[in-house]
């Protein structure tokens, strides 16, 4: 597994960031900005489970969480130094575990029958 030893690299970037594995990529790429968007989900997902939360709902934001990790890894680094460095990838195991985890919740709060807006309290 990489190591990060330094968050800063004291060169500038001219818009432009690195991979897990070096590979420099512009700051705006989709890639970038997936996993960008993945980070800041887990840690929405963190203040909710901060907050003391069902324990059934705990557990599964906490699975969902791991899952994310997992995503987050899967999209910093290219296909050849995913197995270079052995990192966990998405697999059909993740998808059916995290398919499961929405058919039991949705057995306990029942179909959505309208979107749901978020905000209100926490």
């Amino acid at each position: 597994m990489p190591r990060l030893t330094k968050i800063y690299t004291r060169k500038g970037d001219d818009g432009m960031t690195s991979l897990g594995g070096r590979q420099r990529v512009p700051k705006e790429s989709a890639r970038i900005c997936a996993y960008g968007t993945v980070d800041e989900l887990n840690s929405h997902i963190g203040v909710a489970v901060a907050h003391g939360l069902d324990q059934k709902l705990n557990d599964a934001l906490l699975i969902i969480q791991n899952e994310l990790f997992h995503l987050g890894s899967d999209l910093c680094f290219i296909e050849a130094d995913k197995e270079k460095y052995q990192l966990p990838q998405i697999e059909e195991k993740h998808v059916n575990r995290l398919e499961a985890l929405i058919d039991e919740l949705t057995a306990v709060i029942g179909p959505l029958e309208n979107f749901i807006l978020p905000g209100g309290s926490v």
